[in-house]
């Protein structure tokens, strides 16, 4: 008996391994991706460093979900903890992109960092970049086009 269940019990792994893909984290609505699905747009955010302002606009695997929330982090320098600001929308349930703006990010030193994260409640389902973050230069190029995700 105890051969048959142990048996029985692998059979089910290699079955459930077969129907779930390892790599699915969530929803398609949560899954940020770094260009729009014919990728001739990137993900991108942008900082003003005359104004403050902070602009950051990407993609979804698929349409947002009215229960996730898409929230912009900022903050002084990569590897920093302090943070300057974040802006958060939820979803709408029908656009695959996000656009988050938030204002009055100030820093001395003429940079600053973002990153964006998908979640439900206190559950992230997905982190753009995956670690670190993008820096945000105000050299004049950074407003116009902004850094990529």
């Amino acid at each position: 008996m105890r051969k048959f269940l142990v048996a029985w019990l692998a059979a089910l792994m290699l079955l459930t391994a077969l129907v779930i893909p390892a790599a699915a984290k969530g929803p398609k609505c949560a899954d940020i991706q770094s260009t729009n699905s014919t990728g001739t747009q990137l993900s991108r955010a942008a900082w003003d460093g005359a104004t403050g302002d902070v602009n950051g606009f990407f993609f979804l695997e698929g349409p947002s979900c009215e229960r996730v929330t898409y929230t912009l982090f900022i903050v002084d320098d990569e590897g920093s903890t302090t943070l300057l600001g974040q802006g958060s929308v939820e979803g709408d349930g029908t656009s695959s992109s996000v656009t988050i703006s938030i204002a009055g990010i100030a820093a001395t030193d003429g940079d600053v960092c973002a990153w964006v994260v998908s979640s439900r409640g206190k559950q992230t389902l997905d982190r753009a970049p995956s670690d670190g973050c993008v820096v945000l230069l105000d050299d004049g190029t950074s407003p116009g086009g902004g850094k990529g995700f």
